[in-house]
């Protein structure tokens, strides 16, 4: 999985005109109770896209529908050990991003195949061969070309976020030690012209659990993967400047870690 940083600096630096055009009318705005609007900024939820309009293909989400709970069921009881908190905090009807730490190679599966609702994860296009490759396609994930501007997986994401969609994003970008030390700017562009709160994810465990060059999980450890409450970021006046985005993207690392840090000393890390 990785972070679309690169799309992201291009789009930022040299904006085409269609792609910052006003929102469809058919986005539902949000209560002006929960929309404080200080003239330099806006919040990001809610009042509508920054974005072109949808123009990917609609994904059809029946095989999550249908397949989605047996293959939680084996994965968390069978091959794994893993236990779910903070479903509560998973909205159901609105565009949200999934962002979450990375140090397995478990954790995008994981954040797909547990939450309750479809997410679609940017995942590196170098993941698209053979079997994978097609698992990939069929769960509606989106390959992402990490060695230049992809506009295209960016805007397919946004696509995915104007229709009310989930888009899952790692924004350390590749797997590390995933103590969200840093994070790419990706993630701010689209939570920013995509108009959408930020749902953080943190995966406890999973680099134990399937460490580097293992091919199998290690069923001994215990996985915990937490939901936390989602959070809004605020637009900037000029949302293509990229050194506002750097600030937004900045935010959002505070509060991933602030997360990933509130996870692990929760009560369930003891249990675990």
């Amino acid at each position: 999985m990785t972070g679309p940083d690169q799309a992201a600096d291009d789009t930022t630096t040299r904006p085409t005109p269609e792609a910052i055009l006003p929102a469809p009318e058919t986005v539902r705005p949000a209560p002006e109770s929960t929309r404080p609007t200080p003239e330099s900024t806006r919040p990001a939820s809610g009042t509508g896209l920054l974005h072109r309009g949808a123009a990917s293909p609609v994904y059809n989400d029946l095989p999550h529908r249908v397949l989605k709970p047996g293959v939680r069921q084996v994965i968390n009881r069978l091959i794994m050990r893993v236990t779910l908190e903070g479903l509560e905090h998973v909205p159901r009807d609105e565009p949200l991003i999934f962002a979450g730490n990375h140090s397995s190679w478990l954790d995008g599966p994981l954040v797909v195949i547990e939450s309750p609702r479809t997410v679609r994860c940017l995942v590196k296009s170098e993941m698209y061969t053979r079997i994978v490759g097609r698992l990939l396609l069929i769960s509606g994930q989106i390959p992402i070309d990490r060695g230049r501007p992809d506009r295209e997986a960016l805007h397919t994401a946004l696509d995915e976020l104007s229709r009310g969609g989930a888009i899952g994003v790692f924004p350390e970008g590749t797997r590390g030690s995933g103590e969200m030390a840093a994070v790419q700017h990706g993630i701010a562009y689209l939570a920013v012209h995509g108009r959408c709160r930020v749902l953080p994810v943190a995966c406890i465990n999973t680099g134990d659990a399937l460490p580097k060059g293992a091919r199998w999980p290690r069923r001994s450890v215990q996985v915990r993967v937490v939901f936390g409450k989602p959070f809004e970021v605020d637009v900037p006046a000029n949302p293509r400047s990229r050194r506002a985005l750097a600030a937004v993207a900045e935010d959002i690392r505070v509060r991933l870690l602030d997360h990933l840090e509130t996870a692990r000393a929760s009560p369930g890390a003891s249990a675990a």
